[in-house]
């Protein structure tokens, strides 16, 4: 019993088996119908795509696969196609087209051939290859000199877009580019030309054409030549340390134009671009700086200057230059002045020490108007505020051109002192100088007012300068006021360098030895100097005027308080001077003796001098207590 139901068990399960194999292998037989999408595009450029497709159910299965394009709407594989050689196993396959068109519209399609069978397609997708740059020759150069030549190019292929601009690039090495020198000569298809200026003499030159779409730029072959040796390069310098008959100027050449400079200078004339038919100047050869010195110039006179160098192909020139020779004087008008309007009757300044300087001391209605003139009756030059400069600075009417604005007088009516700069052209117009200044402190006596009457001695024309021998103490400190009060004083900054400090407001020390000493203030440069006092004799007295090399110098006697000389003298007036650099001529410190007592000229005029007889005499003179004598 139980062998048999053993036995019986496996054939139920043997017939179990087959019935289930048989079930299988009836569902297998029913396949899915064969399916194909294009699903993606991707990755356009302008000769490349790619499409992607999608396999929804290959039914028996496919032998090929891929994508098919053309130009034509619903491509086919009879049209061009790219079979997909990829080894995965999804359902998705990424296809790249290759060799495509620029700015081309193509249509595509995935496809897949049937085992057996026909070819199925999927969706189809759209697309537009990007442009490319355009295509273009260069032209060959012509018309080549020294500083320009000619060339240009033909866009042959616009590369799908609209060429927005072409010419030519140019520069000193190869494959120049938009970056480097370029000319600008239309747009669009076709041929152009193109001009080269600006280019260094005997020099290789490399071009090419270009132009430029959405894609970019596209760049014809290149060419090259070399240019002509050219005119040197050169720049005028500024004219400077400019006086009545003459001045500095030069040059820079900063290019030799290919070949050797065998001369250079400066030329100059009355008129406009002067060249070297005109009066010039030979100042070396070759490149870089070179000064020039014109002379023989007229004083009041306008010039024009250009500097010059020559080499094998001629002459080049730097930009014209104009300047004036500095008058003796120039004039002042305007309605916040004593003369109004008429240039005839405009108020004199002189030129100060320094060449192009002119000070003068002006009496200026408040809030006018003012200008300076070079001749009496005549318009131009003249000079006044520079339109739409900081205020100070000069403009010009040189005879040509606009007139400079009119320089606004202060805002208080008063008397003035005006400063014309020509040099630099500047102007200062300040507060006119005081007619007198005091030393106080206990260097000199005494920090009190009332002890102190030092006043220093104004030179003669010269309202800015002061001087007096005068006592120092061996300890001590000083300063100056314009008056007797605490009010405008000023004293000095920083240390002194050889004697001489700049205005400021501290105390000024003594030297450290008690004597006798010169103190010469000058409020036009700000300096105050403290030396050992120099007086001389000077005049038929003494038979010499020499004034570099005087004989008649006193002795200095700082324990008794005295300068004294003792010379043989031939009968005349007697001259006595007080010298220091600052001061322009010997007359400005010129002292007497009047009734045994030291007079100045600078404090009353021409007084009437001693008269000597001839023969020995000592002359002592003792500024402590204001005493001279003659024996």
């Amino acid at each position: 019993m139980k062998k048999i139901t053993i036995y019986g068990i496996m054939a139920i399960l043997v017939t179990a088996t087959i019935f289930f194999a048989a079930c299988t292998k009836e569902t297998t037989d029913v396949r899915l119908e064969h399916k194909l999408a294009t699903t993606q595009l991707l990755n356009v450029t302008s000769n490349t795509a790619t499409v992607v497709g999608f396999v929804v159910a290959q039914g028996a299965g496919f032998s090929e696969k891929g994508v098919c394009y053309n130009t034509a709407t619903a491509p086919t594989v009879d049209n061009s196609k790219v079979a997909y050689t990829g080894t995965g196993t999804t359902a998705t396959f990424n296809v790249t087209l290759t060799g495509l068109n620029f700015a081309t519209k193509y249509y595509a399609r995935a496809y897949a051939t049937i085992i057996g069978s026909g070819t199925i397609y999927g969706e189809e997708y759209s697309f537009t290859t990007l442009p490319v740059v355009p295509t273009l020759t260069t032209a060959e150069i012509t018309l080549i000199t020294g500083n320009s030549a000619g060339s240009g190019g033909n866009v042959t292929v616009t590369g799908g877009a609209e060429v927005t601009v072409r010419g030519i690039v140019f520069a000193t090495k190869a494959a120049p580019t938009v970056a480097d020198s370029k000319t600008t000569d239309g747009k669009g298809l076709g041929a152009f030309v193109s001009a080269m200026t600006g280019l260094k003499g005997n020099t290789t030159y490399y071009v090419r054409s270009y132009a430029t779409n959405s894609a970019g730029t596209g760049y014809g072959p290149e060419v090259s030549f070399k240019t002509l040796v050219d005119l040197p390069t050169i720049t005028t310098t500024a004219v400077t340390n400019v006086t009545g008959a003459g001045a500095t100027s030069g040059g820079n050449i900063t290019f030799d134009g290919g070949a050797a400079i065998i001369a250079r200078g400066v030329c100059w004339s009355a008129f406009a671009n002067p060249t070297i038919i005109d009066n010039k100047t030979s100042d070396g050869t070759g490149v870089g700086v070179f000064t020039s010195t014109l002379s023989n110039l007229s004083v009041a006179t306008m010039y024009h200057v250009r500097a010059y160098a020559t080499n094998s192909a001629g002459i080049g020139y730097g930009p014209d230059v104009q300047f004036m020779t500095f008058p003796s004087a120039i004039y002042a008008l305007g309605d916040g002045t004593a003369a109004g309007w008429d240039n005839t009757q405009a108020v004199k300044i002189d030129q100060s020490a320094t060449s192009g300087v002119y000070v003068g001391m002006l009496t200026l209605s408040a809030a006018k108007s003012m200008k300076f003139i070079l001749t009496l009756g005549s318009w131009q030059p003249q000079w006044g505020q520079a339109n739409g400069a900081a205020l100070g600075t000069l403009g010009v009417n040189l005879g040509s051109g606009s007139d400079p604005d009119a320089i606004t007088t202060p805002a208080a009516a008063g008397n003035y002192k005006v400063t014309v700069d020509l040099s630099k052209m500047t102007y200062k117009v300040e507060t006119a100088f005081p007619s007198a200044l005091f030393m106080i402190g206990d260097g000199v006596g005494g920090w009190t007012w009332a002890d102190i009457d030092l006043p220093m001695i104004p030179v003669n024309s010269h309202p800015n300068l002061f001087w007096k021998i005068v006592w120092l103490n061996a300890t001590g400190e000083f300063k100056f006021a314009p008056q007797k009060e605490w009010k405008d004083d000023f004293g000095r900054t920083g240390t002194a360098s050889g004697g001489i400090y700049n205005k400021g407001g501290d105390n000024i020390p003594v030297p450290g030895t008690a004597g006798y000493y010169m103190v010469v203030v000058d409020l036009t440069t700000n300096k105050i100097a403290i030396a050992d006092p120099k007086v001389y004799l000077m005049g038929n007295t003494i038979g010499s005027w020499d004034t570099s090399n005087p004989a008649g110098l006193f002795t200095v006697d700082n324990a008794n308080s005295v300068v004294k000389i003792t010379k043989t003298l031939a009968a005349d007036e007697l001259r006595m001077y007080a010298w220091h650099p600052w001061f322009t001529d010997w007359w400005q410190s010129e002292f007497i003796i009047l009734g045994g007592k030291i007079a100045f000229r600078g404090t009353g005029g021409d007084q009437s001098r001693v008269s000597v007889t001839a023969g020995s005499h000592t002359v002592s003179l003792n500024f402590k207590t204001g005493n001279g004598t003659i024996q």
